[in-house]
Protein backbone atom coordinates (compact mmCIF):
# COMPACT_ATOMS: atom_id res chain seq x y z
CA UNK A 1 0.00 0.00 0.00
CA UNK A 2 1.18 3.48 -0.59
CA UNK A 3 2.29 5.86 2.20
CA UNK A 4 -0.48 7.94 1.63
CA UNK A 5 -2.93 5.01 2.17
CA UNK A 6 -1.14 3.76 5.06
CA UNK A 7 -1.51 6.96 7.00
CA UNK A 8 -4.38 7.34 5.89
CA UNK A 9 -6.23 3.87 7.39
CA UNK A 10 -4.26 5.09 10.66
CA UNK A 11 -5.53 8.40 11.03
CA UNK A 12 -8.93 7.14 10.15
CA UNK A 13 -8.71 4.00 12.92
CA UNK A 14 -6.90 6.86 15.33
CA UNK A 15 -10.60 8.44 15.13
CA UNK A 16 -12.34 5.28 16.25
CA UNK A 17 -10.92 4.63 19.44
CA UNK A 18 -12.66 4.15 22.27
CA UNK A 19 -15.69 2.93 19.89
CA UNK A 20 -18.56 2.14 22.22
CA UNK A 21 -18.65 -0.36 25.35
CA UNK A 22 -21.02 -2.94 23.77
CA UNK A 23 -18.38 -3.30 20.48
CA UNK A 24 -16.23 -5.48 22.74
CA UNK A 25 -18.84 -7.95 23.91
CA UNK A 26 -19.23 -10.40 21.50
CA UNK A 27 -17.93 -12.10 18.38
CA UNK A 28 -13.84 -11.60 19.47
CA UNK A 29 -12.96 -15.53 18.38
CA UNK A 30 -15.63 -15.16 15.49
CA UNK A 31 -13.96 -12.23 13.99
CA UNK A 32 -10.45 -14.15 14.59
CA UNK A 33 -11.52 -17.38 12.52
CA UNK A 34 -13.47 -15.61 9.98
CA UNK A 35 -10.48 -13.00 9.39
CA UNK A 36 -8.15 -15.89 8.73
CA UNK A 37 -10.30 -17.54 6.83
CA UNK A 38 -10.33 -14.51 4.39
CA UNK A 39 -6.46 -14.76 4.70
CA UNK A 40 -6.50 -18.55 3.42
CA UNK A 41 -8.65 -17.48 0.60
CA UNK A 42 -7.21 -13.72 -0.39
CA UNK A 43 -7.00 -13.84 -4.09
CA UNK A 44 -8.81 -16.90 -4.92
CA UNK A 45 -12.42 -17.47 -6.22
CA UNK A 46 -13.73 -17.65 -3.11
CA UNK A 47 -12.22 -14.37 -1.53
CA UNK A 48 -14.32 -12.17 1.05
CA UNK A 49 -14.07 -9.30 -1.75
CA UNK A 50 -13.75 -10.75 -4.95
CA UNK A 51 -10.63 -9.99 -5.27
CA UNK A 52 -8.78 -11.85 -8.17
CA UNK A 53 -4.59 -12.58 -8.16
CA UNK A 54 -4.03 -10.16 -5.41
CA UNK A 55 -1.30 -10.73 -2.60
CA UNK A 56 -3.03 -8.60 0.53
CA UNK A 57 -1.61 -7.85 3.91
CA UNK A 58 -4.15 -7.69 6.13
CA UNK A 59 -4.24 -5.07 9.13
CA UNK A 60 -6.04 -6.86 12.71
CA UNK A 61 -8.07 -4.20 14.34
CA UNK A 62 -7.55 -1.13 12.37
CA UNK A 63 -10.96 1.11 12.05
CA UNK A 64 -13.13 -2.04 12.15
CA UNK A 65 -12.00 -5.57 12.58
CA UNK A 66 -9.83 -5.64 9.70
CA UNK A 67 -8.05 -3.61 6.79
CA UNK A 68 -7.26 -5.57 3.76
CA UNK A 69 -4.60 -3.60 1.29
CA UNK A 70 -2.90 -4.12 -1.48
CA UNK A 71 -1.57 -2.03 -4.73
CA UNK A 72 -1.51 -2.94 -8.46
CA UNK A 73 -0.80 -0.51 -11.28
CA UNK A 74 0.08 1.97 -9.17
CA UNK A 75 -3.93 2.08 -7.49
CA UNK A 76 -3.96 0.99 -4.31
CA UNK A 77 -7.14 -1.03 -2.37
CA UNK A 78 -8.88 -0.43 0.56
CA UNK A 79 -11.24 -3.12 2.06
CA UNK A 80 -12.68 -2.47 5.51
CA UNK A 81 -14.36 -5.32 7.07
CA UNK A 82 -16.43 -5.37 10.63
CA UNK A 83 -17.64 -8.82 11.23
CA UNK A 84 -20.89 -9.83 13.63
CA UNK A 85 -22.11 -13.02 14.73
CA UNK A 86 -25.37 -13.64 16.68
CA UNK A 87 -26.46 -17.21 17.45
CA UNK A 88 -30.48 -15.85 17.03
CA UNK A 89 -32.50 -14.42 14.67
CA UNK A 90 -31.86 -10.56 14.89
CA UNK A 91 -33.52 -7.19 14.08
CA UNK A 92 -32.13 -4.91 11.49
CA UNK A 93 -31.70 -2.36 14.25
CA UNK A 94 -28.66 -4.80 15.76
CA UNK A 95 -26.89 -3.34 13.01
CA UNK A 96 -27.48 0.25 13.07
CA UNK A 97 -24.23 1.13 15.23
CA UNK A 98 -22.09 -1.01 13.05
CA UNK A 99 -23.42 0.58 9.73
CA UNK A 100 -23.17 4.25 11.16
CA UNK A 101 -19.36 3.86 11.90
CA UNK A 102 -19.16 1.92 8.61
CA UNK A 103 -20.30 5.35 7.15
CA UNK A 104 -18.28 7.63 9.18
CA UNK A 105 -15.12 5.83 8.41
CA UNK A 106 -16.16 6.52 4.54
CA UNK A 107 -17.03 9.83 5.14
CA UNK A 108 -12.85 10.01 6.81
CA UNK A 109 -11.81 8.32 4.04
CA UNK A 110 -13.75 10.81 1.41
CA UNK A 111 -11.79 13.68 3.18
CA UNK A 112 -9.13 12.46 3.05
CA UNK A 113 -8.97 12.92 -0.84
CA UNK A 114 -6.51 10.10 -1.85
CA UNK A 115 -5.83 9.64 -5.70
CA UNK A 116 -5.86 6.08 -7.26
CA UNK A 117 -7.15 4.71 -3.93
CA UNK A 118 -10.57 2.07 -4.13
CA UNK A 119 -12.34 2.11 -1.20
CA UNK A 120 -15.00 -0.76 -0.30
CA UNK A 121 -16.72 -2.12 3.24
CA UNK A 122 -18.51 -4.89 3.83
CA UNK A 123 -20.29 -5.63 7.39
CA UNK A 124 -19.84 -9.76 7.86
CA UNK A 125 -22.96 -10.96 9.70
CA UNK A 126 -23.99 -14.11 10.82
CA UNK A 127 -27.50 -14.71 12.26
CA UNK A 128 -31.22 -16.60 11.99
CA UNK A 129 -33.02 -13.50 9.98
CA UNK A 130 -33.42 -13.12 6.26
CA UNK A 131 -30.73 -11.53 4.31
CA UNK A 132 -30.76 -7.57 5.11
CA UNK A 133 -30.53 -6.43 1.29
CA UNK A 134 -29.47 -3.19 0.56
CA UNK A 135 -27.37 -1.03 2.85
CA UNK A 136 -29.42 2.16 2.79
CA UNK A 137 -32.49 1.60 4.01
CA UNK A 138 -30.91 0.57 7.04
CA UNK A 139 -27.98 3.53 7.50
CA UNK A 140 -31.36 6.23 7.50
CA UNK A 141 -32.99 4.05 9.99
CA UNK A 142 -30.20 4.19 12.13
CA UNK A 143 -29.61 7.81 12.14
CA UNK A 144 -33.44 8.03 12.41
CA UNK A 145 -33.03 6.00 15.48
CA UNK A 146 -30.10 7.27 16.86
CA UNK A 147 -31.59 10.75 16.76
CA UNK A 148 -34.28 9.71 19.32
CA UNK A 149 -31.80 8.27 21.02
CA UNK A 150 -29.97 11.55 21.16
CA UNK A 151 -33.23 13.46 22.40
CA UNK A 152 -33.92 11.37 24.78
CA UNK A 153 -30.69 11.58 26.28
CA UNK A 154 -30.56 15.11 26.03
CA UNK A 155 -34.15 15.32 27.73
CA UNK A 156 -32.85 13.02 30.70
CA UNK A 157 -29.98 15.11 31.28
CA UNK A 158 -31.26 18.06 30.92
CA UNK A 159 -33.65 17.12 33.75
CA UNK A 160 -30.69 15.86 36.00
CA UNK A 161 -29.18 19.37 35.72
CA UNK A 162 -32.55 20.80 36.64
CA UNK A 163 -32.66 18.96 39.91
CA UNK A 164 -28.68 18.63 41.24
CA UNK A 165 -27.79 22.48 39.86
CA UNK A 166 -24.76 20.78 38.06
CA UNK A 167 -23.93 20.75 34.38
CA UNK A 168 -23.48 17.11 32.34
CA UNK A 169 -20.59 16.63 29.95
CA UNK A 170 -22.27 15.18 26.94
CA UNK A 171 -19.23 13.06 24.58
CA UNK A 172 -19.65 12.66 21.22
CA UNK A 173 -21.80 10.02 19.92
CA UNK A 174 -21.62 8.78 16.40
CA UNK A 175 -23.51 11.33 15.22
CA UNK A 176 -22.17 14.31 16.28
CA UNK A 177 -18.79 12.47 14.66
CA UNK A 178 -20.64 12.36 11.49
CA UNK A 179 -21.96 15.91 11.65
CA UNK A 180 -18.33 17.39 12.59
CA UNK A 181 -17.07 15.63 9.17
CA UNK A 182 -19.11 18.15 7.32
CA UNK A 183 -19.82 15.71 4.70
CA UNK A 184 -23.06 14.24 5.22
CA UNK A 185 -25.19 14.25 2.87
CA UNK A 186 -28.08 12.06 0.57
CA UNK A 187 -25.37 11.93 -2.21
CA UNK A 188 -22.52 10.71 0.30
CA UNK A 189 -25.17 8.00 1.85
CA UNK A 190 -25.77 6.87 -1.99
CA UNK A 191 -22.40 6.48 -2.61
CA UNK A 192 -21.55 4.71 0.40
CA UNK A 193 -24.42 2.24 -0.05
CA UNK A 194 -22.57 1.59 -3.91
CA UNK A 195 -19.61 0.83 -1.85
CA UNK A 196 -20.95 -1.13 1.11
CA UNK A 197 -23.10 -3.99 1.53
CA UNK A 198 -24.38 -6.63 4.07
CA UNK A 199 -22.60 -10.50 3.52
CA UNK A 200 -23.89 -13.36 5.12
CA UNK A 201 -21.17 -15.59 6.46
CA UNK A 202 -21.56 -19.21 8.25
CA UNK A 203 -22.23 -19.95 11.56
CA UNK A 204 -19.42 -19.91 14.53
CA UNK A 205 -19.13 -24.04 14.16
CA UNK A 206 -18.97 -24.13 10.38
CA UNK A 207 -16.60 -20.97 10.21
CA UNK A 208 -14.24 -22.95 12.87
CA UNK A 209 -14.88 -26.29 10.94
CA UNK A 210 -13.77 -24.76 7.68
CA UNK A 211 -10.93 -22.84 8.93
CA UNK A 212 -9.77 -25.87 10.40
CA UNK A 213 -9.69 -28.01 7.41
CA UNK A 214 -7.81 -25.61 5.31
CA UNK A 215 -5.01 -24.90 7.98
CA UNK A 216 -4.88 -28.75 8.06
CA UNK A 217 -4.98 -28.94 4.21
CA UNK A 218 -2.14 -26.06 4.18
CA UNK A 219 0.20 -27.05 7.21
CA UNK A 220 -0.39 -30.16 8.49
CA UNK A 221 2.23 -32.34 6.41
CA UNK A 222 5.36 -29.22 8.20
CA UNK A 223 5.08 -31.68 11.21
CA UNK A 224 3.68 -34.57 12.12
CA UNK A 225 3.13 -32.66 15.41
CA UNK A 226 1.04 -30.04 14.00
CA UNK A 227 -2.59 -31.42 14.83
CA UNK A 228 -5.80 -30.36 13.38
CA UNK A 229 -6.63 -28.36 17.34
CA UNK A 230 -2.70 -27.02 17.65
CA UNK A 231 -3.08 -25.37 13.89
CA UNK A 232 -5.81 -23.91 14.90
CA UNK A 233 -4.99 -22.38 18.25
CA UNK A 234 -1.36 -21.56 16.97
CA UNK A 235 -2.83 -19.46 13.93
CA UNK A 236 -5.93 -17.57 15.79
CA UNK A 237 -2.60 -16.78 18.98
CA UNK A 238 -0.76 -15.14 15.65
CA UNK A 239 -3.57 -13.10 14.90
CA UNK A 240 -3.92 -11.91 18.26
CA UNK A 241 -0.73 -10.92 19.08
CA UNK A 242 0.14 -9.53 15.30
CA UNK A 243 -3.28 -7.37 16.32
CA UNK A 244 -2.05 -6.05 19.32
CA UNK A 245 0.99 -5.07 17.97
CA UNK A 246 0.10 -3.64 14.86
CA UNK A 247 1.79 -5.97 12.58
CA UNK A 248 0.82 -6.97 9.59
CA UNK A 249 -0.78 -10.30 8.13
CA UNK A 250 -0.51 -11.77 5.38
CA UNK A 251 -0.66 -15.54 3.42
CA UNK A 252 2.55 -15.37 3.07
CA UNK A 253 3.76 -14.48 6.73
CA UNK A 254 1.46 -17.36 7.82
CA UNK A 255 3.25 -19.99 5.80
CA UNK A 256 6.37 -18.33 7.13
CA UNK A 257 5.04 -18.92 10.89
CA UNK A 258 3.73 -22.46 10.20
CA UNK A 259 7.58 -23.20 8.81
CA UNK A 260 8.84 -22.01 11.79
CA UNK A 261 8.01 -22.68 15.57
CA UNK A 262 4.40 -21.84 15.72
CA UNK A 263 3.06 -21.76 19.13
CA UNK A 264 0.04 -20.89 21.03
CA UNK A 265 -0.23 -18.32 23.54
CA UNK A 266 -0.83 -19.23 27.00
CA UNK A 267 -4.68 -18.42 28.21
CA UNK A 268 -5.55 -19.02 24.25
CA UNK A 269 -8.77 -21.65 25.83
CA UNK A 270 -9.30 -19.29 29.26
CA UNK A 271 -9.91 -16.54 26.36
CA UNK A 272 -11.64 -18.66 24.63
CA UNK A 273 -14.15 -19.53 27.42
CA UNK A 274 -14.75 -15.77 28.12
CA UNK A 275 -15.44 -15.23 24.21
CA UNK A 276 -17.83 -17.99 24.19
CA UNK A 277 -19.94 -16.71 27.58
CA UNK A 278 -19.94 -13.22 25.95
CA UNK A 279 -21.79 -15.01 23.47
CA UNK A 280 -24.50 -16.13 25.58
CA UNK A 281 -25.14 -13.05 26.97
CA UNK A 282 -25.23 -11.25 23.66
CA UNK A 283 -28.17 -14.03 23.17
CA UNK A 284 -30.09 -12.77 26.24
CA UNK A 285 -29.64 -8.93 25.10
CA UNK A 286 -31.29 -9.71 21.78
CA UNK A 287 -34.33 -11.87 23.48
CA UNK A 288 -34.84 -9.28 25.47
CA UNK A 289 -34.95 -6.44 22.58
CA UNK A 290 -37.18 -8.93 21.10
CA UNK A 291 -39.65 -9.90 23.72
CA UNK A 292 -42.89 -7.13 23.28
CA UNK A 293 -42.91 -7.12 27.11
CA UNK A 294 -39.16 -5.99 27.42
CA UNK A 295 -39.56 -3.04 25.20
CA UNK A 296 -38.65 0.18 26.56
CA UNK A 297 -36.43 -1.29 28.88
CA UNK A 298 -33.83 -2.60 26.63
CA UNK A 299 -31.03 -0.05 27.31
CA UNK A 300 -31.39 -0.95 30.89
CA UNK A 301 -30.55 -4.45 30.55
CA UNK A 302 -28.36 -3.94 27.96
CA UNK A 303 -26.04 -1.66 30.49
CA UNK A 304 -26.81 -3.94 33.01
CA UNK A 305 -25.52 -6.99 31.04
CA UNK A 306 -22.31 -4.70 30.16
CA UNK A 307 -21.52 -5.06 33.49
CA UNK A 308 -21.80 -8.29 34.33
CA UNK A 309 -19.69 -8.82 31.05
CA UNK A 310 -17.18 -6.85 32.65
CA UNK A 311 -17.26 -8.79 36.11
CA UNK A 312 -17.35 -12.38 34.18
CA UNK A 313 -14.20 -11.03 31.92
CA UNK A 314 -12.28 -9.87 35.15
CA UNK A 315 -13.42 -13.18 37.33
CA UNK A 316 -12.26 -15.60 34.65
CA UNK A 317 -8.48 -14.53 34.12
CA UNK A 318 -8.51 -16.89 37.25
CA UNK A 319 -8.22 -20.22 36.42
CA UNK A 320 -9.69 -21.41 39.57
CA UNK A 321 -12.84 -19.26 39.37
CA UNK A 322 -13.81 -20.20 36.00
CA UNK A 323 -14.23 -23.77 37.53
CA UNK A 324 -16.06 -22.43 40.27
CA UNK A 325 -18.31 -20.77 38.30
CA UNK A 326 -19.35 -23.97 36.82
CA UNK A 327 -19.22 -26.53 40.29
CA UNK A 328 -21.87 -23.83 41.59
CA UNK A 329 -23.86 -22.92 38.03
CA UNK A 330 -24.34 -26.10 36.76
CA UNK A 331 -27.04 -29.07 38.18
CA UNK A 332 -25.51 -31.51 35.88
CA UNK A 333 -22.72 -34.21 35.62
CA UNK A 334 -19.31 -31.79 35.21
CA UNK A 335 -15.89 -33.77 33.45
CA UNK A 336 -12.89 -33.79 35.04
CA UNK A 337 -10.55 -31.23 32.83
CA UNK A 338 -7.45 -29.31 33.38
CA UNK A 339 -7.53 -25.57 33.17
CA UNK A 340 -7.12 -23.38 30.17
CA UNK A 341 -7.38 -26.46 27.66
CA UNK A 342 -9.95 -27.51 25.11
CA UNK A 343 -11.64 -30.13 27.43
CA UNK A 344 -12.65 -27.02 29.72
CA UNK A 345 -14.01 -25.23 26.61
CA UNK A 346 -16.08 -27.95 26.29
CA UNK A 347 -17.30 -28.37 29.47
CA UNK A 348 -18.34 -24.79 29.67
CA UNK A 349 -20.27 -25.48 26.13
CA UNK A 350 -21.79 -28.68 27.69
CA UNK A 351 -23.26 -26.14 30.47
CA UNK A 352 -24.28 -23.04 28.15
CA UNK A 353 -28.37 -23.42 29.36
CA UNK A 354 -27.00 -23.38 32.92
CA UNK A 355 -25.14 -20.52 32.60
CA UNK A 356 -28.28 -18.95 30.22
CA UNK A 357 -30.80 -19.34 33.44
CA UNK A 358 -28.01 -17.68 35.26
CA UNK A 359 -27.71 -15.04 33.53
CA UNK A 360 -31.44 -14.43 33.09
CA UNK A 361 -31.92 -14.21 37.18
CA UNK A 362 -29.45 -11.83 37.75
CA UNK A 363 -30.16 -9.49 35.01
CA UNK A 364 -33.88 -9.81 36.08
CA UNK A 365 -32.84 -9.33 39.96
CA UNK A 366 -30.70 -6.52 39.21
CA UNK A 367 -33.30 -5.20 37.10
CA UNK A 368 -35.47 -5.21 39.88
CA UNK A 369 -33.03 -3.79 42.16
CA UNK A 370 -32.89 -0.76 40.17
CA UNK A 371 -35.57 0.09 38.98
CA UNK A 372 -37.34 -0.10 42.73
CA UNK A 373 -34.76 2.64 43.90
CA UNK A 374 -31.85 1.09 44.64
CA UNK A 375 -28.46 2.68 44.29
CA UNK A 376 -25.79 1.80 40.96
CA UNK A 377 -24.37 -1.74 42.34
CA UNK A 378 -21.31 -3.23 42.37
CA UNK A 379 -20.97 -7.28 41.41
CA UNK A 380 -17.67 -7.46 43.65
CA UNK A 381 -20.21 -6.88 46.77
CA UNK A 382 -22.68 -9.16 45.44
CA UNK A 383 -21.17 -11.88 45.37
CA UNK A 384 -18.41 -14.20 47.60
CA UNK A 385 -16.17 -15.95 45.02
CA UNK A 386 -13.48 -18.83 46.36
CA UNK A 387 -12.28 -21.53 44.18
CA UNK A 388 -15.73 -24.15 45.21
CA UNK A 389 -17.77 -21.79 43.88
CA UNK A 390 -19.80 -18.30 43.56
CA UNK A 391 -22.04 -17.47 46.43
CA UNK A 392 -24.73 -14.75 45.59
CA UNK A 393 -25.06 -12.04 48.11
CA UNK A 394 -28.39 -9.95 47.97
CA UNK A 395 -29.14 -7.11 49.90
CA UNK A 396 -32.54 -7.84 50.95
CA UNK A 397 -32.02 -11.61 51.46
CA UNK A 398 -33.23 -12.37 54.69
CA UNK A 399 -31.77 -15.78 54.94
CA UNK A 400 -28.14 -15.43 54.91
CA UNK A 401 -25.41 -15.91 51.47
CA UNK A 402 -26.80 -17.85 48.45
CA UNK A 403 -26.17 -19.37 45.55
CA UNK A 404 -27.68 -18.79 41.72
CA UNK A 405 -28.11 -22.41 39.99
CA UNK A 406 -29.14 -23.73 36.54
CA UNK A 407 -32.72 -24.76 36.00
CA UNK A 408 -33.26 -28.54 37.71
CA UNK A 409 -34.69 -31.08 35.38
CA UNK A 410 -38.15 -32.00 36.46
CA UNK A 411 -36.54 -34.54 38.56
CA UNK A 412 -35.26 -32.79 41.06
CA UNK A 413 -33.55 -36.43 42.72
CA UNK A 414 -31.30 -36.33 39.64
CA UNK A 415 -30.36 -32.54 40.00
CA UNK A 416 -29.65 -32.89 43.53
CA UNK A 417 -27.13 -35.77 42.80
CA UNK A 418 -25.03 -33.67 40.71
CA UNK A 419 -24.74 -30.42 42.82
CA UNK A 420 -25.77 -31.69 46.33
CA UNK A 421 -21.91 -32.70 46.99
CA UNK A 422 -19.93 -29.86 45.13
CA UNK A 423 -22.50 -27.02 47.35
CA UNK A 424 -22.29 -28.95 50.85
CA UNK A 425 -18.16 -28.09 50.31
CA UNK A 426 -17.39 -25.96 53.93
CA UNK A 427 -16.43 -23.21 52.00
CA UNK A 428 -19.64 -23.08 50.41
CA UNK A 429 -22.49 -24.18 52.32
CA UNK A 430 -24.56 -21.38 51.07
CA UNK A 431 -28.34 -20.93 53.40
CA UNK A 432 -30.36 -20.57 50.15
CA UNK A 433 -30.23 -22.13 46.59
CA UNK A 434 -32.26 -19.61 44.09
CA UNK A 435 -33.33 -22.54 40.99
CA UNK A 436 -35.99 -22.76 38.85
CA UNK A 437 -37.83 -26.11 38.81
CA UNK A 438 -41.06 -27.59 39.29
CA UNK A 439 -41.73 -30.16 41.82
CA UNK A 440 -44.77 -29.54 44.53
CA UNK A 441 -42.18 -31.95 47.28
CA UNK A 442 -39.93 -28.94 47.39
CA UNK A 443 -40.43 -25.30 48.19
CA UNK A 444 -38.69 -22.67 49.83
CA UNK A 445 -40.59 -22.93 53.08
CA UNK A 446 -39.41 -26.04 53.62
CA UNK A 447 -35.42 -26.20 55.02
CA UNK A 448 -33.33 -29.14 53.33
CA UNK A 449 -30.44 -30.93 55.21
CA UNK A 450 -26.75 -30.76 53.52
CA UNK A 451 -25.97 -34.26 54.91
CA UNK A 452 -28.74 -37.17 53.36
CA UNK A 453 -28.57 -39.76 51.04
CA UNK A 454 -30.19 -38.19 47.68
CA UNK A 455 -30.79 -41.73 45.99
CA UNK A 456 -33.65 -42.35 48.69
CA UNK A 457 -36.67 -41.60 47.16
CA UNK A 458 -39.91 -40.17 49.89
CA UNK A 459 -42.72 -42.70 50.27
CA UNK A 460 -45.82 -41.69 49.05
CA UNK A 461 -47.92 -40.29 51.80
CA UNK A 462 -44.96 -40.06 54.46
CA UNK A 463 -43.11 -37.03 52.81
CA UNK A 464 -43.42 -34.67 55.65
CA UNK A 465 -41.38 -37.31 57.69
CA UNK A 466 -38.62 -37.80 54.46
CA UNK A 467 -34.95 -37.01 55.94
CA UNK A 468 -34.69 -34.36 53.46
CA UNK A 469 -36.35 -31.86 55.42
CA UNK A 470 -34.88 -30.90 58.90
CA UNK A 471 -35.19 -28.46 62.20
CA UNK A 472 -33.74 -25.03 61.36
CA UNK A 473 -30.67 -25.48 64.13
CA UNK A 474 -29.30 -28.43 61.79
CA UNK A 475 -27.25 -27.71 59.06
CA UNK A 476 -29.36 -26.77 56.32
CA UNK A 477 -30.24 -24.54 53.13
CA UNK A 478 -33.63 -23.48 51.22
CA UNK A 479 -34.28 -24.30 47.87
CA UNK A 480 -35.88 -21.12 46.36
CA UNK A 481 -38.03 -21.97 43.33
CA UNK A 482 -38.25 -18.35 41.99
CA UNK A 483 -41.50 -18.58 40.54
CA UNK A 484 -42.02 -15.14 41.40
CA UNK A 485 -39.39 -14.07 39.11
CA UNK A 486 -41.30 -14.16 35.79
CA UNK A 487 -38.21 -14.48 33.93
CA UNK A 488 -40.27 -13.84 30.40
CA UNK A 489 -41.81 -10.28 31.99
CA UNK A 490 -38.55 -8.47 31.90
CA UNK A 491 -40.10 -5.09 33.04
CA UNK A 492 -42.54 -6.64 35.38
CA UNK A 493 -41.38 -7.76 38.94
CA UNK A 494 -44.76 -7.65 41.29
CA UNK A 495 -43.08 -10.96 43.52
CA UNK A 496 -39.57 -10.31 42.96
CA UNK A 497 -38.99 -9.38 46.37
CA UNK A 498 -40.88 -12.34 47.97
CA UNK A 499 -38.08 -14.47 46.76
CA UNK A 500 -35.74 -13.06 49.31
CA UNK A 501 -37.89 -13.69 52.18
CA UNK A 502 -37.41 -15.53 54.90
CA UNK A 503 -40.79 -18.37 54.95
CA UNK A 504 -41.25 -17.66 51.22
CA UNK A 505 -43.92 -19.88 49.96
CA UNK A 506 -45.98 -20.70 46.78
CA UNK A 507 -49.48 -18.92 47.34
Amino acid sequence: MTANAKETVEQIHDLNKNRDAYHSINGYFYQFELTLLHILEDGSRNDAFEDVDCQSSYMIERIEDYVKYFDTDEKSFIRVAQIKHHSNQTSPSKYYDAVLFLYYNYLNFLESDLPNTEYIARLFHYDLSADKGNIKPILDSAFDSQEKKKKKKKEDDEEKESKTGKPIKRNDDILDKIHKTALDSEESRVAFATISKFVKTKSYEDVSESLKTKLKQRYQHLTPYNSEEFLYAASISKLIKEGERGNEVSLRSLDIYFNGEAEQIENFYALKITDYVMGLIDSNIIDVEKNPLGRGVYEQYEDIYIDIADFIKEKFETNEYRKSFLLSTSPKEIKKFEANTSDEYIAFTEASDAILQLLSKLSKIIFHYLDSGGEAIDLDEWFEINDQGWLFKYPGEQRGIGVITGDFSSDVFSSLRHILPRLKNEKLRPDVWYVKYDDDLFNASKIMKYEHDYSDVPIEGEEELHPYFCDPTEDHFHMQCLRCLSLGRYSEYPKIHEIFIHGCREE
